[in-house]
């Protein structure tokens, strides 16, 4: 994932127009199959990773990656917003998911995957499009033969908490 918002939003008059361009998610996940995980950290960092699609248009973002630990960002915008006009608690619980997976991938030393079966998401505060960056910091805290679990906070660059959520993830094949 890269660190600049590749969703374009368009503003003419009162309507609002987002274009985003995206690689094919099935060339990023065969690719992802064949990497060890120092290969896949070294693409992670580098860019070279085809970012997920659902993460380009939400925006998104890596900022940093190591076995255990993700830690990503999410800078808000009208494209987030919800009926009654703040941070939808889906988008939230999105980006926590993705770093929460991310931190539990990059633990496992086989070629398994993990895929979420639960998930608990806590709204400590509201938050407004203009809130500017927020980090979702994930952390592995528990990979068994067939399950992992991990958590996560979301904070802004104070550290002040908008979020928390723990989840637990089924190990897929691998070498276990």
């Amino acid at each position: 994932m890269t660190s600049n918002d590749v969703a374009t939003i368009e503003i003419s008059g009162g309507a609002r127009t987002l274009h985003m361009e995206w690689d094919d998610p099935a060339i990023a996940v065969l690719g992802l199959l064949g990497l060890s995980r120092e290969e896949l950290l070294a693409q992670l960092r580098s860019g070279e990773l085809a970012q997920p699609p659902l993460a380009r248009l939400l925006n998104i973002t890596l900022i940093d990656a190591e076995p255990g630990r993700m830690t990503l960002s999410l800078t808000p915008d009208e494209r987030h917003v919800n009926f009654i006009g703040v941070i939808g608690g889906g988008i939230v619980a999105t980006v926590l998911d993705i770093a929460m997976w991310g931190a539990v991938h990059l633990s496992l030393e086989d070629k398994s995957m993990v895929s979420t079966i639960t998930m608990n998401t806590t709204m400590v505060r509201r938050i407004s499009p203009d809130q500017g960056p927020l980090r979702a910091i994930a952390h592995a805290v528990h990979l068994g033969r067939s399950t992992a679990a991990a958590e996560a906070r979301l904070v802004d660059s104070a550290d002040k908490l908008y979020a928390t959520a723990t989840a637990s993830f089924a190990r897929l094949g691998g070498d276990r």
